[in-house]
């Protein structure tokens, strides 16, 4: 029997109890200003287009930063991704179309002497070509061979062979079983793309696995190679993908493969400048961003396909499995979350957005720290200016006061796009989400005052090729945009489960893939615009003075982040700024003063 004092105490403790939780509950909701994005900024106040580096002349003095060359046609590919890289890098670029038009003062006198000659291997025209990238090589230049020519070219040519360390051609083309990416060449560590999961490879595998086989000399170091069938999963006898030669005083570097030709590109070459080098840094974004895509959607519609498929309703789906599952992960990374508002999906229907949920999501994901955009994609035919207008129309009178700052573009062309930024409701739209294209250009200018982020890898689908492509932009730019786009779940197509993909394999490709960049920030997309727009217009130089990297940083008043690569040396202090480890030898330094300096010790001290 409870005594009348024990009765008292346990129903003041409950009293207590059920207040605190109540003003918990009201201070919560008192605190959440939801109704407002606090990200609006006046766009024509923040960098643009014009003050990027390299924009309308707004570089220093070719003889006073690093110089790289591109010889190849300029409409290939690779030369595209060598500009970007430069650009990226704060250096200077040229372009020839063969070696000889490379002048002797390009490449003979001291101040402008480049730092490394990218070539187009298979423009390459005899013993002329080889003879003058020799001289470059002899001079004490790196060369990069951006592709390869053929082999039987090579096989024809001694001296091409001697500069590229190829010492015979086992065979002149040979399909692998998977390929084999060492430690130490791109940030995130070694990678195995190889199982023997039949299920898995055919829903992961998308790289190249045909190219010649290439014996090579001892002084030369294999960065990435195709695993034979026989050795599979095994790193002794592989086929070279990536290479380094030692010629002289000099490297030579060499791709055997396409693997130059998209943003991949960017990351090998980052790679490269650190091997060759008893230190590199450069500059990065340092933004890590999770996009959901088409999330949440607001409308009772597609029934009858999603009661067959989920058993529950559209609004029940996404509110009860799908909102867990995907706070589940991004709880347990440490990526940004931006969530892209699809307030329908097919405006030719009966079926109109709920007030109500909008209003729960808004709350919920402003306590996450979660960023809401607007997505441009639909299923249905409706024009564009149409389907905006709806859903400004629905918005404004649920939320009047709130102004999107990131917009999805979808499938919607480049003259859509801006046919949408023009719009007033949209006129607070300062970054644009786009899936990668296949170029260079991962970061950058939608148009002189909006920037454009590419999504550059799907988090459930994830493929061994996304994958690769990952790593390389995490080593150039500290930089990834995961897109996860729930309309495959809200519209679900014959034998599709995107449901079952995306419980699956989100959280655990995420897990595998991004946890071994969590010392790079996550962002929401406008976060992530202020450090594109900051990295944008960035410029730097840097000296070595004995133990002592000095850095001057210009074109930006916020932080700047670089990465520092070193071999035997770990930062012991940094004067103007910080440092934190990313993993072995390589560093993330934040400058936040116009001049930092490095101070570097060896790793046994």
């Amino acid at each position: 029997m409870v005594s009348r004092w024990n009765y008292i105490a346990i129903t003041a403790v409950m009293a207590v109890t059920f207040f605190l939780f109540q003003f918990t509950n009201v201070m919560l909701e008192s605190w959440n200003h939801y109704e407002e994005n606090t990200y609006v900024r006046d766009r024509q106040e923040l960098p643009g287009r014009s003050d990027a580096y390299g924009a309308d002349g707004n570089t220093a003095a070719e003889a006073e930063r690093d110089m790289v060359i591109y010889i190849g046609d300029r409409q290939d590919r690779e030369s595209r991704i060598v500009q970007t890289w430069a650009a990226y890098t704060k250096r200077g670029f040229r372009q020839y179309d063969t070696p000889a038009q490379v002048g002797e003062t390009d490449w003979k006198s001291g101040d402008n002497q480049p730092e490394m000659i990218m070539v187009n291997g298979v423009g390459l025209n005899g013993e002329t070509d080889t003879a003058s990238l020799e001289d470059f090589a002899k001079a004490g230049i790196s060369v990069v061979f951006c592709s390869l020519p053929e082999a039987a070219v090579i096989r024809e040519d001694d001296s091409l062979q001697n500069l590229l360390g190829i010492d015979g051609i086992r065979e002149e083309e040979i399909t692998v079983q998977g390929i084999h990416l060492y430690e130490g060449f791109l940030l995130g560590g070694e990678a195995v793309y190889y199982t023997e999961d039949k299920e898995e490879w055919m829903r992961k595998q998308d790289m190249e696995l045909t190219f010649p086989w290439y014996g090579l000399t001892e002084d030369s170091e294999v960065y990435m190679s195709g695993l034979p069938a026989q050795k599979a999963g095994k790193k002794e006898d592989g086929i070279p993908i990536l290479w380094r030669h030692v010629y002289g005083e000099t490297d030579i570097f060499a791709v055997n493969g396409r693997y130059m030709e998209d943003a991949a590109g960017l990351g090998i070459l980052s790679a490269m400048a650190a091997k060759r080098n008893g230190y590199e840094i450069y500059p990065v974004v340092n933004a890590q961003n999770l996009i959901a895509v088409n999330y949440p959607g607001l409308a009772e519609e597609n029934g009858e396909a999603v009661k067959n498929r989920y058993g529950r309703s559209m609004t029940e789906l996404f509110q009860d499995t799908l909102w867990p599952a995907l706070i589940a992960v991004y709880r347990q990374n440490t990526l940004g979350l931006t969530c892209m508002l699809a307030p329908q999906f097919d405006y030719e229907d009966e079926n109109r957005p709920d007030a109500e949920q909008f209003s729960y999501y808004m709350r919920r994901l402003n306590e996450e720290r979660a960023e809401t955009g607007l997505s441009g994609g639909s299923v249905s035919d409706t024009p564009l200016l149409r389907k905006l207008q709806d859903d400004r129309q629905f918005i404004e009178e649920v939320l009047p006061d709130y102004r999107f700052t990131s917009f999805y573009a979808g499938g919607l062309t480049g003259e859509e796009i801006e046919t949408a930024l023009q719009q007033a409701f949209l006129s607070d739209v300062r970054t644009v989400a786009a899936v990668y294209d296949g170029t260079g250009d991962v970061i950058g200018y939608q148009n002189d005052t909006v920037t454009r982020q590419c999504i550059v890898t799907d988090g459930v689908r994830h493929t061994y090729r996304e994958d690769f492509r990952s790593r390389c932009i995490e080593t150039a730019l500290g930089y990834t945009s995961v897109g996860v786009d729930l309309r495959e779940v809200a519209y679900p197509t014959q034998g599709q489960d995107a449901l079952t993909e995306l419980t699956s394999y989100l959280g655990w490709n995420l897990q595998q893939t991004f946890d071994g960049y969590s010392g790079f920030a996550g962002t929401t997309l406008s976060e992530s615009d202020e450090r594109v727009r900051s990295f944008l217009t960035l410029d730097y130089r840097q000296r070595r003075e004995g133990n002592a990297i000095c850095l001057n940083v210009e074109g930006t008043a916020s932080p700047a982040w670089f990465v520092l690569r070193c071999h035997g040396e770990v930062p012991a202090r940094v004067e103007g700024g910080s440092w934190k480890k990313l993993e072995e030898d390589v560093y993330l330094i934040e400058v936040q003063e116009k001049e930092a300096v490095v101070t570097l010790k060896t790793a046994r001290d």
